[in-house]
């Protein structure tokens, strides 16, 4: 990675506007500027958050661009002008050129002691050089003394420039862009409105990362000259793209805005970027490969450079009689093509395209992210490591190789950018406005690629640390209205968005270290002082378990983990809360709609930090043979926590239910029930409570004839399920309000509980008695009419009132009148069936079977 930038512009900014609110503009019209490189940052932006003023750094030098030479002789400049030349010089005792057609700069800088020297061009003997950005000499010279570590003041009116050489682009032909353009920052023929503009605390956010839509159509017209599909049925797959960089654009997209194929400009150069090495000698992708090929060399007809692992694409060149040769990368090429997953010299490379070069980058992530399990793509994958800096990342996911349709660049403005879609979210927030459908489509794209985006390190990326920042201020701007049951939240609203947002970036920022964006206090961690040591069950036969630990960690805090060292290696995990339904495709939300987390123990000592916080659990994958160990737990609390066996009742009576922690559990061997604190604390005899759902597991497991649990069972009380009024699972859930029908024995005994019996019989149903999907909801009622007989005396009749027997003769007349079909034999109709099987029996069988093998059959013995 490149040298870390983001605290020296940081210390840049405040420097360069020291003592200068704001700049008018009022008789000084102001072009605007494009940044196309990472080191590249904006000084001041008009309300549009277009860049009127930037500074960048280059090889190791510096440079400062003004949008009009009249700047550099308008004296309510001069204080700015002083702070920049301040910046530019790398001694106190630089010599400072100035350009002659400034003299009252240059006197003015002579009064504040530096040494100057008036002249008509650009001397070596200078270490500083202001000058006008229309004078078209000295570029070569100008570059190097910038790469050398001198500093360069520059002002000039692109526009005026322009109504002067009709025929000629600005973007490359300007003699201000041959210089300034090198250090990613451009003048464009585009003037801003006139006025006073003032300095931001920080240096502008949105403008670090403001999409340059409207200079990029040209180039999309110029790749997709006579292109409408892209066929990419080669022999494998294309990895998927991240296009993230305002400078970086996709080239094809599919209806769930996936990218195969992008480009970006970088400095004064270009990149091109397919996703499979054999896409480079593809017949059918021949007229693309000459387009990238042309756009890439911009007019030089100058030689391409093929690393040495694409012999292949070398030898296609030469049937091309295209001029190339095998090399390593050299400041001679035009073009330089090479693998994504080789090494290099990352600032070698960036300053190669920076000064004019064209890079063909070709291959794909997601083979290697499949040989480097546990690494992360973004962030290790070699090709990355260059293509974070230009707004392009590839992923370690694939596509499927097919045929993809071309974007219309005539319809660029319609086509997803995960730079615009944040703009305009936050352009919706300012104005308080309601979203397109267009945007609305986008969210679940962008809530995926945020999650991407905040694993790219920003430390060496302006660009990226702009969009952190601009999330930053969309939280202070907009809020946080956490939904609830009486305010519930609607799906893809700004509320959600926010929401989901303000998660993942909890997750990033509570953890980081070092460098930080602007505004991260609005990401608070509270530090726990109590230290408890656990002891966990390490043993686990088939399925995942949660081994509970009785603590409880409070929203936005952290806590710290120490395991024993003979468990790092062991795929266990640490999960802060229990309510595990994921709402985000719900249409209203009345939680936020993760707030579950795990985190892998990794590391002998772990911190973990939780933004809604919950109960602790210990997850243990499936055939774990640790034994027992200890875990020690530094700034949690405690819960209300019973079990069966260890806890004493007088302890839950006096003390232990009266912790503050919102949610509570009471364990028995083979159930644990979690339910809201306030609703435990009524709980008089928690032995009793627990006594009875030990009937109930041992009766579960006599219909379903197995000796045992392998892990407890578990049902989790929650304020909104993903569906129905409880669902099966581990862990089975209910509603909050059902919560007190679990702990009231009681009431059990007298009412029955048939909505947790299903489910229970839910999760003993196995497909080898089941005929799918006709017994799906009919074969687990089993358990609840055995359970209600059994334990509670409480009749079929009586346990459900589909079950009463007029309804039932009313049922099985309906079924058999419609023909018997099928596809009606299903709930009650097919329960039936089996209670009619049971009469005949005269008595309850065990759900037994016989093992034949590959094959399993019910009988009943």
């Amino acid at each position: 990675m490149g040298e870390n930038i983001i605290p020296s512009a940081q210390t840049a900014y405040t420097s360069l506007v020291a003592g200068v609110e704001a700049l008018d503009f009022s008789h000084v019209i102001p072009c605007i500027l494009q940044l196309t490189a990472d080191k590249a940052f904006p000084l001041l932006a008009n309300s549009a958050g277009e860049v009127l003023i930037a500074a960048s750094q280059y090889g190791r030098g510096k440079i400062v661009v003004l949008p009009n030479e009249e700047c550099l002789t308008t004296p309510t400049f001069f204080p700015f002008l002083q702070n920049a030349v301040n910046w530019l010089k790398p001694s106190t005792v630089s010599q400072v050129g100035v350009q002659s057609m400034f003299p009252s700069l240059a006197e003015f800088f002579t009064s504040k002691g530096h040494k100057v020297q008036l002249q008509t061009s650009f001397s070596n003997t200078f270490e500083v050089y202001c000058k006008n950005a229309d004078e078209d000499s000295q570029s070569v010279e100008l570059i190097s003394f910038i790469k050398g570590g001198g500093g360069l003041l520059i002002a000039g009116m692109a526009r005026s420039w322009a109504s002067n050489n009709s025929k000629t682009n600005v973007f490359s032909s300007y003699p201000g862009n041959k210089v300034a353009g090198v250090a990613g920052i451009h003048f464009t023929e585009r003037r801003s409105k006139t006025g006073v503009f003032s300095f931001s605390q920080h240096i502008p956010a949105a403008s670090l990362m403001a999409m340059n839509e409207i200079y990029l159509v040209g180039h999309m017209k110029s790749l997709l000259n006579g292109i409408s599909e892209f066929n990419l049925k080669t022999s494998d797959m294309p990895s998927q793209l991240f296009v993230h960089g305002g400078n970086a654009f996709s080239l094809s997209q599919t209806k769930d805005l996936r990218t195969p194929l992008a480009a970006a400009l970088y400095g004064r150069g270009r990149i091109v970027v397919m996703t499979q090495q054999e896409q480079l000698c593809f017949p059918s992708l021949k007229p693309y490969i000459l387009n990238a090929l042309s756009w890439l060399d911009a007019g030089r007809n100058g030689e391409v450079g093929v690393e040495r692992s694409l012999i292949q694409f070398h030898n296609y060149l030469h049937q091309l009689d295209i001029k190339s040769k095998m090399t390593d990368l050299i400041p001679s090429l035009s073009v330089f093509s090479c693998n994504s997953s080789n090494d290099r010299d990352i600032e070698k490379t960036l300053q190669f395209v920076a000064e004019g070069g064209g890079l063909l980058v070709a291959g794909q992530a997601w083979f290697w992210s499949y040989l480097n399990r546990g690494k992360e793509p973004i962030v290790d994958y070699a090709g990355n490591k260059l293509l974070n800096r230009v707004g392009i990342s590839m992923l370690g996911v694939c596509m499927k190789p097919d045929s993809y349709k071309a974007l219309n660049p005539n319809e660029n403005s319609l086509s997803y950018h995960f730079c615009k879609c944040l703009w305009q979210l936050q352009q919706y927030i300012i104005k308080n406005e309601d979203w397109s459908e267009t945007f609305i489509s986008w969210i679940p794209k962008m809530n995926e690629d945020m999650i991407t985006f905040l694993k790219i390190p920003f430390e060496d990326s302006l660009p990226c640390l702009g969009v952190h920042e601009l999330l930053l201020q969309l939280f202070r701007k907009g809020g946080i209205s956490e939904p609830s049951r009486e305010k519930p939240i609607k799906k893809n609203s700004k509320e959600a968005s926010l929401l989901y947002l303000r998660s993942l970036l909890y997750d990033k920022y509570a953890a980081l270290e070092g460098c930080k964006p602007a505004g991260v206090e609005s990401f608070p961690v509270n530090q726990g002082s109590l230290i408890e040591n656990i002891l966990v069950d390490g043993k686990n036969k088939d399925a995942i378990a949660w081994r509970s630990t009785g603590l409880y960690i409070s929203p936005q805090t952290s806590a710290t983990f120490v395991f024993p060292s003979s468990v790092i290696s062991s795929f266990l995990q640490v999960q802060i809360g229990c309510h595990t339904d994921n709402l985000k495709n719900c249409e209203t939300m009345c939680r936020p709609p993760v707030i579950t987390q795990t985190v892998p123990i990794n590391k002998e000592k772990l911190t973990v930090h939780s933004l809604w916080g919950g109960l602790i659990y210990i997850i243990l994958p499936a055939h774990t043979r640790l034994g027992k160990f200890n875990v020690s737990i530094e700034g949690a609390q405690r819960a209300p926590f019973f079990q069966k066996g260890l806890t004493k009742q007088s302890d839950w009576l006096t003390t232990i239910r009266h912790y503050p922690a919102p949610w509570a559990e009471f364990a028995t061997e083979n159930i644990i029930l979690t339910v809201p604190s306030d609703v435990a604390s009524s709980v008089e005899d928690p032995e009793e409570l627990l006594q009875f759902w030990d009937v109930v597991m041992s009766t579960v497991a006599e219909l379903a004839a197995i000796p045992n649990f392998s892990r407890p069972e578990r049902i989790v009380a929650d304020v909104q399920l993903v569906g129905g009024w409880m669902h099966a699972g581990y862990p089975i859930m209910i509603y909050t309000s059902a919560a007190n029908s679990i702990v009231d024995v009681k009431g059990m005994r007298s009412k029955g509980f048939w909505g947790a019996a299903h489910e229970l019989g839910h999760n003993q149903q196995r497909k080898a008695w089941m005929f799918y999907p006709h017994t799906v909801e009919a074969s687990n009622n089993l358990w609840s009419v055995y359970l209600h007989e059994k334990i509670c005396n409480i009749p079929r009749d009586k346990a459900h009132p589909a079950l009463q027997p007029h309804i039932r003769e009313e049922r099985i007349q309906k079924y058999v009148k419609e023909g018997a079909k099928i596809e009606k034999w299903t709930v009650f109709t097919a329960l039936e069936t089996y209670l009619q099987v049971k009469k005949q029996m005269r008595r309850w069988q065990p759900m037994l079977f016989i093992d034949t093998g590959a094959i399993k059959f019910p009988i009943n013995d």
